[in-house]
């Protein structure tokens, strides 16, 4: 089989045990809520600002909106082939009813989410989000593991509008070519940029499960630990932020924040390399994982061929005669030897 053809985790591919430990980490909720901050870089483009505005989902409940863009990911990655076709054909034509005309601070500002330039932004980002992640959390890789990292994601977010303009770049050196180059001519301030930065420090209450009694119960302690809950996120995603996105949102790194960065870092690698796997994923990815063990275990026993058993033949040396007793032994009635 071609190697080109199998996925960068399977044993017969060079770094294949990165690639698995890359392919889990996308499936883990932590690594999402720690570093999906960087997607804030999405609506520093001026023209995915107005639209994600108009839509009025953020808004709405910044929260909700926030899960229901995480719950996307485990369907179209760790999903069957069909579900993972069936989940990325909705977002696609959701994302078809997404155009129109700006309003307030973006008025007359046309946007299109099939605008191929636009696919092509937020599905890079997106896939950086995971990318930045890793390799913040994993500062130590060499240049040829890094671009596997890239190359899993890759291979794992393959989903894209009939245009080669909406792809995602296809190398690590491209990619990161491409980002310099729309940091440089895209990315700037706007309101709505100012205004999802600061609603990451004061999350509303999720409303997406349970009645509206059981909301406004637990409201208060929300609010009492959603700083303290949303200080991790913030530190993580502005360490992994690009330089032009420290900028836009006013970012003033110190060594104070970069050893808080490394503390945080190293106890997400701790419970990475400790924690029972049903811990860290997402129910779908684990329900992957346990699948591919399982299949791993029955494929363990199986045959390697149907094909019928072949019998070898033992030829007899000329030399030996079995038919002759050995040196100080008689041949007994029933075959046997006996000592003399």
């Amino acid at each position: 089989m071609d190697t080109d053809q199998l996925p960068p985790w399977h044993p017969s591919q060079p770094h294949h045990e990165l690639a698995d430990d890359v392919r889990w980490w996308m499936g883990t909720p932590l690594s999402f809520g720690l570093f999906g901050r960087l997607a804030l870089d999405q609506v520093a483009y001026r023209e995915v600002a107005a639209a994600v505005d108009a839509s009025g989902r953020f808004a709405e409940n910044f929260t909700n909106r926030g899960i229901r863009s995480y719950l996307w990911g485990p369907l179209m990655l760790f999903g069957d082939d069909a579900d993972r076709r069936a989940t990325a054909e909705r977002l696609k034509t959701l994302h078809g009813q997404v155009r129109g005309k700006g309003r307030g601070d973006f008025a007359g500002e046309r946007y299109s989410a099939l605008n191929p330039a636009l696919w092509k932004w937020v599905g890079t980002s997106s896939l950086l989000v995971f990318y930045s992640g890793y390799v913040a959390t994993y500062p130590g890789l060499s240049a040829t593991e890094r671009d596997v990292v890239f190359r899993t994601m890759l291979w794992m977010s393959d989903f894209e509008l009939a245009s080669d303009a909406s792809g995602v770049p296809p190398t690590l050196a491209e990619v990161e070519a491409y980002y310099e180059e729309v940091a440089t001519t895209e990315l700037e301030d706007n309101p709505f940029l100012q205004w999802a930065n600061e609603s990451f420090d004061s999350l509303p209450v999720p409303t997406l499960l349970g009645p509206r009694w059981l909301h406004l119960l637990i409201t208060p302690v929300w609010r009492l630990i959603t700083p303290a809950l949303s200080r991790p996120a913030r530190i993580c995603g502005e360490a992994a932020a690009h330089p032009r996105m420290r900028e836009l949102l006013g970012v003033r790194w110190t060594a104070a924040r970069q050893r808080e960065f490394r503390f945080y870092t190293a106890v997400l690698r701790a419970a990475r390399r400790r924690l029972p796997k049903w811990a860290l994923l997402d129910p779908v990815a684990y329900n992957r994982y346990r699948y591919e063990k399982l299949r791993g275990i029955y494929g363990s026993a199986s045959l390697d061929s149907f094909a019928p058993v072949r019998e070898e033949r033992v030829t007899e040396s000329p030399s030996i005669r079995h038919d002759v007793p050995l040196p100080g032994r008689s041949r007994s009635s029933d075959g046997s030897n006996r000592d003399h």
